[in-house]
């Protein structure tokens, strides 16, 4: 009996999705700076820059709550395309009755 592929009969999302959706990287992207602004600031604070280190603090925040957001919101489109579908986890599934 041959083996058939039913990758493209999934019902759900499936996990690293989101890395091939292109939609998603701008939110990635809007993390990693975020993170590499918080160290940056860590930094200024350490060295005595205090005033540009709140500045890329602020930035820093910015930057990371709009990649959260970004995320949520691509989130939320993927899952209203897909539906509920069924549970990646089959733990996650209801009892059958």
């Amino acid at each position: 009996m041959a083996h058939q592929d039913d990758s493209t009969s999934t019902a759900g999302p499936v996990a690293g999705e989101g890395l091939r959706d292109a939609a998603r990287w701008p939110g990635y992207g809007l993390i990693a700076l975020g993170l590499a602004l918080i160290a940056l600031s860590l930094a200024g604070f350490a060295v005595g820059r205090s005033s540009l280190a709140v500045i890329g603090a602020v930035l820093a925040g910015l930057a990371v709550v709009a990649g959260v957001v970004w995320q949520f919101v691509e989130h939320r489109r993927l899952r209203a395309r897909h539906g509920a579908g069924t549970p990646e986890r089959p733990e996650d599934a209801a009892p059958l009755r």
